[in-house]
């Protein structure tokens, strides 16, 4: 009895002991992971959220301008401002007057394509240029982007390939045209120029290229072309010269969705180098990617606009 009792005892001061200290250590430790993982979720789907809700409320005042423009026989008008901000100018009221309003995007969203665009729709409720396609980006990388056509369509995230402009030839108003028609304007119309040529009867003439070259202390740094254009995906490479007139480190700046190899380059006086940039993603816009040189006295840069099409 005696022996049974001591056992019983021993049990219960076993019972008793709870966790270890290391236990405690690996539970906590665990319970951090897990909660680490799931903020981190939650930031991506709350950034993630901004981006869808900024690029559709901007779509949606898109289309309605749009409409706006057809009923009321006149122009709507939107215009970025800066980055995160834009103007729209229709009539929000139904008074039959424009006014102009000012939206933002949601925080940390932001616009990446370049030149700031600038959307009008006309009394038909078309545009005056071409397909007019801009890309905005969160804090975490996202992108997402909106295509606005000539006839005035709104798309987001459009993967529908973009049909090249078919080529005819120049049409001579006293040659190929038949005697009983009647042409007015001016004598030959070339219909062999695209659309975002201001020549083209358009009225849609194309955003001016980014500036190729710098001039700095540390003398100069020139691209060999203010602007390329690439395939989404990977589709294909741009290949881009860059030349300097000073020693220096170059170092290569752009969104996340497009590739620069190398990243950064040492030069030697006088010298020359090619930089590759590829597409990551199904973004498509027109981007703005930056090359700078750092020198003993100072820094030049040279920015060329990268268009990311089909």
């Amino acid at each position: 009895m005696e022996q049974e009792a001591k056992l019983k005892q021993r049990r219960i001061k076993h019972t008793e002991r709870g966790y270890t200290a290391l236990q405690l250590i690996v539970v906590i430790a665990i319970t951090l992971i897990v909660t680490s993982f799931a903020f981190m979720g939650l930031q991506n789907a709350k950034a993630n959220m901004r981006l869808q809700n900024s690029i559709r409320q901007l779509s949606d005042y898109m289309e309605k301008a749009r409409l706006n423009a057809i009923k009321r026989h006149s122009t709507s008008t939107i215009t970025f401002t800066s980055t995160t901000s834009y103007n729209i100018t229709t009539d929000f009221d139904g008074s039959g007057t424009a006014t102009t309003r000012s939206f933002n995007f949601d925080d940390g969203i932001v616009l990446i394509s370049t030149p700031l665009p600038t959307i009008t729709f006309d009394w038909r409720g078309r545009t005056q240029t071409c397909t007019i396609t801009f890309a905005v980006q969160n804090t975490q990388g996202d992108q997402s982007w909106i295509d606005v056509s000539g006839s005035g369509d709104v798309t987001i995230n459009s993967d529908v390939d973009v049909l090249p402009p078919v080529s005819y030839s120049t049409v001579s108003s006293s040659t190929d045209i038949a005697s009983g028609t009647t042409v007015t304007g001016t004598g030959v119309h070339n219909n062999s120029l695209t659309c975002s040529d201001p020549t083209a009867g358009t009225g849609g003439a194309p955003p001016p290229p980014i500036t190729g070259t710098g001039t700095s202390s540390c003398g100069n740094i020139t691209a060999g072309v203010s602007g390329l254009s690439i395939k989404k995906n990977g589709g294909t490479t741009g290949t881009v010269q860059i030349t300097v007139t000073s020693a220096g480190k170059i170092t290569t700046t752009g969104p996340s969705n497009l590739s620069i190899s190398p990243s950064t380059k040492t030069m030697s006086a006088a010298g020359n180098t090619s930089f590759n940039i590829t597409s990551l993603n199904s973004t498509r816009s027109t981007f703005p990617v930056t090359f700078t040189l750092a020198c003993t006295s100072g820094s030049a840069s040279a920015t060329i606009s990268v268009k990311v099409t089909n």
